[in-house]
């Protein structure tokens, strides 16, 4: 699926190779001048927002992934995981996606990060012992939502979704993860 077809997403960062950096290859360049899906104005504290977050990764134009998160730090954190993708002790799925973005790059391809947002609700949440009136982010159904509808268009999730696709990594991938 094309993200010019989106019609929720609003553009929040390029990548780019990281040549200065001895581990890590990819960067996250966030914009300055952020505009909603409405090309409205948004502050750029929009990118350190805590409410969860849909991010789609975008490769020539084509989602290649549709993941979310509500981690502390917004998006810009979100995207920091991928980016040191190649340090520590990192997932399959971060290391893995850190690498087909470089190829992506390498290939010439332009990769961009995107975002959907939603306001969060007030609503009613049971603890061990009591209720309380709570703001919430319903960012997995909004991940779900976003895949369901990829999903009726291509017929099947992104192409770097792989544990939702039920697939496996590339063999090459998992021996240089492990």
């Amino acid at each position: 699926m094309k993200i010019k077809d989106v019609k929720t997403a609003f553009k929040v960062a390029d990548v780019v190779l990281d040549k200065e950096h001895k581990v890590r290859h990819i960067k996250f360049v966030f914009l300055n001048d952020l505009v909603d899906e409405n090309d409205k104005p948004l502050d750029r504290k929009i990118l350190r927002d805590n409410s969860g977050r849909i991010y789609l990764i975008v490769s020539g134009g084509e989602i290649k992934k549709i993941g979310g998160s509500e981690c502390k730090g917004g998006i810009i954190n979100t995207m920091s995981f991928y980016q040191g993708g190649m340090q520590g002790g990192p997932s399959i799925r971060t290391f893995g996606i850190h690498l087909l973005i470089k190829e992506e790059l390498e290939k010439g391809n332009k990769v961009e990060i995107y975002m959907i947002t939603s306001p969060k609700a007030k609503m009613k949440v049971k603890g061990l012992f009591s209720e309380s009136e709570m703001e919430v982010s319903a960012f997995r159904d909004m991940e779900n939502k976003c895949k369901q509808d990829f999903i009726s268009v291509d017929g099947k999730l992104p192409e770097w979704n792989f544990q939702e696709r039920g697939e496996v990594w590339r063999q090459d991938i998992l021996k240089l993860h492990s």
